[in-house]
């Protein structure tokens, strides 16, 4: 197992230094990756060659026949079939991050774009150099879920030694070893391209080759634990905090680097490549501050820590306690949110944008009942030990200095930033953030009991309908069945939502299908005018030979004078340049209108209208 954490850290490292070097020398193209690849795919076939893979029949037979381990299996073979039927669908990757890797790849560097959506600038890029050679190489997005689903391998095995690291009991450590990962958040992304469960993962490699360099004094085991973390930090600025319980984890063993001093510099300087530091860098150069939004633009930087921590508490209290299908659930979000206190609505305004899902879905999933319900048990079950079990002593040794730290950093997040997918932000923070629930004397009690047992499976079971009727990808002919009920019960409402939620997360990666269809094969640039959440993604296929400008950033000037022959304009979007309408403006600047197509981009906002215009110039006759 140590060597497949290790083999993963490096790859990741590598191929975000290939990625920033080849932008800095403007070869980000095919030939370029081919030859940065070459050594690392010639070293990788040596090292298989002299350490050929080993497996155990017998062994790996004994392992997953039993209950969680066999459950566990069948929701990967699920998940991996769910990533190979569909097309990625995950907005906010659709919204910014793939068209910033579409930008940067025909550009052949890393560039600041000039568009409305500032997110396609200032996140955070681990995940987008790790995805690159795949999209680069293979012109596709529909292996781009191989990322998430061979890292989602890794979880049961580092969990484990993690937890045994920290105390907890081996059985304990074994049964939620297999039961954390089928979280609702982890599940979902595991067969998609969200980068939560990524961030995940590297926060939990850190942590374990961090105890590992306290035990083995090994300089190597040191530099792996720096390198995850600067990877967990480039994947997202939200991570950020949690490289403090990575120190923590790692802060023993710190005397090692100077062990081998060359090594340790040249480690330090890469893991500072692939962390957040050059695109904090960036978001300074471009933006006057480091996070990219200096006006807060976005409201998700909050000024009130406690109106911080009420509501992003909430948030993960209601998406822990929902269960995975309730048709009424925005009803009954709507009435929570209506409880809350009055201040909460000015010091967290995106609290109130959250929806909650009628089905699984990835964007807003965290943990959920799977998880939350055994721990509840556990809690119950410590209660009426109270004063038996517990005391200033024992109190101290459920939670070790990871486990504190973690709660310190997740305190941190809760009160600085304010959206409302906290829930889902927070996958890198509750493995460890759980660990003192996992050291309560009632875990291991309950275990001796046959009946928990079954429990414990049957709640593995319970992400079983999460993968199956998943609005992403879903395991059913969720489209067609839906349409079908719908249109022969008009009148039942919750059928029609059905019906056109499952629809547009079918079209969802390719939703301007209707416009690209309507234009010329040879169109090589396209102008898009819309919305900061709205994605151009559809338009720049065929991967590579298209570019997708966006012309909101120019205001006027694009509205005065026109230069790109065809453009795509939604039409709420429009009426924030121009009061003319876009008929009357055709007719001035000599454009004529291809096709106009209403299009569901999100469930909740409707059918929205669509422009394809061509406009008469010079270049564009």
């Amino acid at each position: 197992m140590p060597t497949l954490f290790a083999i993963w850290i490096c790859s990741c490292v590598y191929l975000n230094c290939i990625g920033w070097l080849l932008a800095l020398l403007h070869q980000l193209n095919p030939v370029g990756y081919v030859l940065a690849l070459m050594p690392a795919a010639l070293g990788w076939l040596a090292w298989l060659k002299k350490n050929p893979p080993v497996f155990c029949r017998s062994r790996l037979a004994r392992r997953f026949i039993q209950p969680l381990p066999a459950i566990y299996l069948l929701l990967t073979a699920l998940i991996f079939l769910g990533g190979m039927l569909y097309a990625p669908n995950n907005f906010d990757a659709l919204t910014y991050r793939l068209p910033r890797m579409l930008n940067w790849l025909l550009s052949g560097q890393c560039f600041w774009i000039s568009t409305i959506n500032e997110r396609m600038n200032y996140s955070g890029v681990a995940w987008e150099w790790i995805a690159m050679p795949i999209l680069t190489l293979t012109r596709s997005d529909r292996w781009l879920f191989l990322i998430n689903a061979l890292g989602f391998l890794l979880l049961p095995g580092l969990l484990f030694s993690i937890f045994r690291q920290l105390g907890v009991a081996r059985k304990v450590a074994w049964t939620w070893m297999w039961l954390l990962p089928l979280a609702y958040g982890y599940a979902t992304q595991a067969g998609g391209i969200g980068n939560d469960l990524v961030g995940t993962l590297f926060c939990l490699l850190s942590v374990y080759f961090g105890f590992r360099a306290r035990h083995s004094g090994k300089s190597s085991d040191l530099w792996l634990a720096l390198l995850a973390a600067a990877l967990m930090t480039g994947v997202k600025l939200s991570n950020l905090p949690l490289a403090f319980p990575c120190v923590v984890a790692a802060w023993p063993a710190l005397r090692v680097l100077w062990q081998n001093r060359i090594g340790s510099l040249v480690v330090m300087f890469a893991a500072v490549v692939v962390s957040a530091l050059p695109i904090m860098a960036f978001n300074q150069s471009h933006t006057g501050s480091w996070n990219g939004d200096p006006h807060n633009k976005y409201e998700m930087q909050l000024h009130h820590p406690v109106a911080g921590l009420l509501g992003n508490g909430f948030l993960v209290a209601e998406m822990s306690l929902f269960p995975p299908v309730l048709p009424v659930s925005n009803k009954i979000h709507q009435r929570l949110t209506d409880t809350l206190p009055d201040f909460l609505h000015q010091q967290f305004p995106r609290l109130f944008m959250a929806k909650m899902n009628e089905i699984p879905g990835e964007e807003g999933a965290g943990l959920n009942l799977t998880i939350t319900l055994p721990l509840l048990v556990v809690l119950i079950v410590s209660a009426g030990h109270f004063r038996s079990w517990f005391s200033l002593k024992n109190v101290g040794s459920l939670c070790p200095p990871v486990a504190l730290a973690t709660w310190v950093a997740g305190l941190v997040f809760m009160a600085k930033l304010g959206s409302e997918a906290g829930p889902r932000l927070l996958l890198p923070y509750y493995p460890l953030a759980l660990i003192p629930l996992l050291l309560l004397p009632a875990q291991s009690i309950l275990l001796r009991h046959r009946t928990w047992m079954v429990f414990m499976a049957l709640m593995a079971l319970g992400t079983l309908p999460v993968l199956l009727v998943s609005i992403a990808r879903p395991l059913w002919p969720a489209q067609t069945v839906s349409v079908w009920l719908a249109s022969h019960h008009p009148e039942n409402n919750t059928l029609k939502r059905l019906a056109t939620t499952y629809t547009a997360y079918a079209h969802r990666n390719d939703i301007l299908a209707p416009i690209r269809s309507a234009l010329p094969a040879d169109v090589r640039e396209i102008g898009f005018v819309a919305g900061s959440n709205d994605t151009s993604y559809s338009l720049w296929r065929p991967f590579g030979d298209r570019r997708v400008y966006d012309l909101r950033p120019e205001g006027q000037k694009f509205v005065e004078h026109p230069q790109p022959g065809w453009v795509v304009i939604k039409q709420d979007a429009w009426s924030e340049i121009s009061s003319d309408s876009i008929q009357k403006w055709a007719a001035e600047h000599r454009a004529q209108i291809v096709l106009k197509v209403p299009i569901v981009e999100l469930v909740s906002a409707g059918a929205q209208t669509w422009y394809l215009l061509h406009i008469e110039t010079a270049d564009h006759p």
